[in-house]
């Protein structure tokens, strides 16, 4: 079970949470962390063009996304079809410090350093930090303290949370009734993927989760 701090709100209230637009970095399979303030590419921005027109029919009382660049400007685009629209950017929903590995493209040395990170969370040790950065508890402190900040503000709302790959794992599997960190590689996390959490009586379940049908029609820009 997921831990039970903080306590999904009694009255109905909507979370959808999302991932951001794809940058130039996770194209080419770099490392970009908290410390790494990438912006859209242009296939990112064609995606949260996508997004914001799914979302355009859609109650959203409030928009909440971190205060890196890649997903203020995929909040950016995802409310231009409801001004007025409250928005407030937490750090606390910023990824994950990756430390050393920030910045870094894939390599032999690089990927074998993860795995052995990847490893020692499947089993447990979710206090394992990167060198120079965080660890899952980190990040999930800081997911809590961002849920309870939503929470006190939203509760029986529609909110829409605009946040980032690792920490949007850590999120839900932290949040969801049924899923613990055990869990979080299960979650998949395309780039602008909705996950729309619904908080009633206590718990909370996503529905859909990973959904990119929005992306459905989306072509890739030509090279040039």
């Amino acid at each position: 079970m997921a831990d039970s701090f903080p306590h999904p709100p009694d009255a109905r209230t909507v979370l959808y949470l999302i991932r951001h637009g794809e940058t130039e970095h996770n194209r080419r399979g770099i490392i970009q962390g908290g410390g790494v303030d990438s912006p859209l590419n242009e296939m990112g921005r064609t995606q949260a063009d996508a997004l914001a027109e799914r979302f355009r029919t859609k109650r959203i009382d409030a928009l909440y996304a971190s205060t890196l660049r890649r997903a203020r400007q995929t909040a950016d685009i995802l409310a231009q079809p409801h001004q007025p629209l409250s928005r407030t950017h937490l750090r606390d929903l910023n990824e994950m410090d990756w430390g050393v590995f920030e910045g870094e493209p894939p390599s032999e040395e690089r990927d074998a350093s993860m795995d052995a990170i990847k490893a020692d969370w499947r089993a447990g040790h979710y206090d394992r930090a990167i060198e120079g950065g965080e660890s899952i508890q980190d990040v999930q402190h800081r997911a809590r303290r961002a849920l309870q900040h939503i929470f006190s503000r939203e509760a029986g709302r529609a909110a829409a949370v605009v946040t980032h790959g690792r920490y949007l794992r850590v999120l839900l599997a932290t949040l969801l009734s049924d899923f613990s960190l055990a869990d979080m590689n299960a979650l998949g996390h395309a780039n602008t993927c909705v996950n729309r959490v619904v908080c009633e009586q206590g718990r909370a379940w996503a529905n859909p989760q990973n959904c990119t049908a929005h992306l459905a029609s989306v072509e890739v820009p030509a090279s040039k």
